[in-house]
């Protein structure tokens, strides 16, 4: 059952986020749904990403969170089903405690405007009201693609798993702005730049491309051995 093609991308997803400092700590989750069926595969809890084998990769029915084998996955885990369940054009989620954005959570809204990357998240970005495992999926709109839980994280959501995994680095790099220059007299971007970038962007390929790079470096972290654990800070 390991050897679906799907449970080899939860795994290369963990193992690239884990290369740009997402995975570091017991309790992300990543996922993929299985077409056409009410199951996705996902990640351990007993495992940083960087840890992450295929023997810590389980196929989940909706509603069940009993993977056996004495393993456990996140308590939090309901809100994927849920997700898969309002939104049909998402296919993979991913959820981390980074630092970044975790810091940018405790601000309960979403990133600001301070680079043309954070137009990606303009106005899809839900806010959940808690971190109540019920009120997560609802908070999603149709055109969301990320949702911040105050004071706890933040989930990305995508068609793709590299889609989904590409946004959660971009919305990593958006939030660590955010949080460096939000004290400051730093300008946000005005609507008639943004919505120029959005333009651009949209013809650039840019998470397809980052998706790609994330795969190499996690390949390259790999063979070297250089995945290693990081702190908190």
């Amino acid at each position: 059952m390991k050897s679906d093609p799907l449970a080899r991308e939860v795994l290369d997803a963990c193992h690239a986020l884990a290369v740009y400092g997402l995975g570091s700590v017991i309790g992300g989750h990543v996922s993929v749904r299985v077409p056409g069926e009410r199951r996705y595969w996902t990640n351990a809890l007993d495992r940083a990403f960087e840890e992450m084998t295929i023997d810590d990769i389980f196929l989940l029915d909706f509603g069940s969170e009993d993977v056996g084998e004495g393993r456990d996955v996140s308590p939090g885990i309901g809100f994927h089903p849920g997700i898969y369940d309002l939104r049909p054009d998402v296919n993979a989620i991913v959820h981390t405690h980074g630092f970044w954005v975790t810091a940018q959570s405790a601000f309960g809204r979403p990133p600001r405007v301070y680079h043309n990357l954070a137009t990606y998240f303009y106005e899809k970005t839900a806010i959940a009201p808690d971190d109540e495992i019920e009120s997560i999926a609802p908070a999603l709109r149709d055109e969301d693609v990320a949702i911040v839980i105050p004071w706890h994280g933040a989930i990305t959501v995508g068609s793709t798993m590299g889609e989904a995994a590409s946004r959660h680095v971009t919305f990593d790099y958006v939030a660590k702005l955010d949080v460096t220059l939000s004290p400051t007299d730093a300008p946000v971007m005005t609507p008639d730049i943004l919505e120029h970038i959005q333009i651009l962007l949209g013809k650039a390929d840019y998470l397809e491309k980052t998706w790609a790079l994330m795969q190499r470096r996690a390949a390259r972290a790999l063979v070297n051995g250089t995945i290693q654990p990081q702190t908190l800070a």
